[in-house]
């Protein structure tokens, strides 16, 4: 199978990098072939040159409203279109979807119960494939003493998690050896990020790669050595747009973590529970429970270790890239 895969900067140090990285791994792993569509290349010359079988794509990389036109030609000539939706999105964007014939399989990470009126406004059906652990990078190792913090959290500072940052985040940091690394935290890292997105501006795309790889503080090769090492693990989502409710989407780190040997509590995301029971992971409702929860298990190493056992199993056997490569592939044969 020959897939192409568009993901405009493969170098970036936001979350699509590294999923993206994750299904290259499978897809590769598994006697696949696997190309990239990036920001410098023309897209139906990069149709000629990897005459994919599979296009993978998504709303914010391509508005199916101004692109339907090429959508439907690499649809004639047999490529299968994946296309990744998320809500809400605009209207044009729904009314294309509902009236042109653009992708073979809408797909996406957020549950389907939060996609309900896509369905409904679309007519179209949604296909779930979440999140998941890459078996290249995600895997117990030994502990190692540079990152045997007591808490640990890998992450973009974002406004969006600021609550949860002031209000459990920096009190834990008070308290107990706390190490906190990703992008954003630092006043290095924001002018590293506007520099970069100079030199992008400037096609520089050298210069772009050289400012990325200096922003990555935990290298992708080390993140199952952070994790192995650190007692407890912290794992926050995203809210909602309208900020009342966790995301419906669950994070690359909740799958990540486990699968590393790392210890988690995560936030009561509503769908956790149909990836890891309570005997696979940790779950923390608010300020309080957090407190209280993080003090449990750092005296209570025992039930820690059980815990997290049980998860790492549940991550390796369940919720890999290569697990997700046969859900897609199912979806392939269905449409073929």
């Amino acid at each position: 199978m020959r897939i192409l895969y568009h993901v405009p900067d493969p170098n970036s140090t936001g979350a699509d990098r590294w999923i993206y990285e994750g299904w290259k791994h499978a897809f590769l792993d598994l006697g696949h072939q696997f190309f990239e569509l990036t920001e410098g290349d023309e897209l139906e010359e990069k149709i000629r040159k990897t005459k994919p079988d599979i296009f993978w794509t998504a709303i914010n990389k391509i508005s199916v409203s101004e692109g339907k036109k090429i959508l439907r030609k690499i649809r004639a000539q047999g490529i299968k279109v994946f296309f990744m939706v998320d809500w809400p999105i605009k209207e044009e964007e729904i009314r294309t979807i509902r009236t042109e014939e653009v992708a073979d399989i809408f797909f996406g990470e957020r549950e389907p119960e939060s996609m309900a009126e896509f369905i409904s406004t679309t007519g179209r059906a949604y296909h779930l494939i979440p999140n998941a652990a890459d078996r290249f990078y995600h895997f117990p190792v030994d502990p190692v003493k540079k990152y045997q913090y007591d808490i640990v959290y890998l992450g973009a500072y974002l406004p969006k998690k600021k609550q949860f940052f002031e209000e459990v985040l920096f009190p834990l940091a008070k308290r107990y050896k706390v190490g906190i690394f990703g992008p954003y935290w630092t006043v290095k890292d924001n002018f590293l990020r506007v520099s970069q997105r100079i030199v992008r501006a400037l096609k520089l795309k050298r210069c772009a790669g050289f400012l990325n790889r200096l922003r990555v503080v935990i290298p992708s090769e080390e993140e199952n050595l952070l994790y192995s090492s650190a007692r407890i693990a912290l794992n926050f989502h995203e809210r909602e747009k309208d900020g009342s409710q966790p995301h419906h989407i669950l994070n690359q780190r909740t799958f990540k973590i486990p699968a590393c040997g790392g210890f988690e509590i995560c936030d009561e995301v509503p769908a956790l529970r149909k990836y890891f029971t309570e005997d696979e992971m940790v779950t923390a409702a608010d300020k309080n429970d957090w407190f209280s929860k993080i003090d449990y298990y750092l005296t209570h190493e025992e039930n820690r270790k059980k815990i997290q056992e049980a998860g790492t199993r549940r991550a390796l056997t369940d919720h890999t890239y290569h697990n997700r490569v046969a859900q897609v592939m199912e979806l392939y044969q269905k449409i073929t």
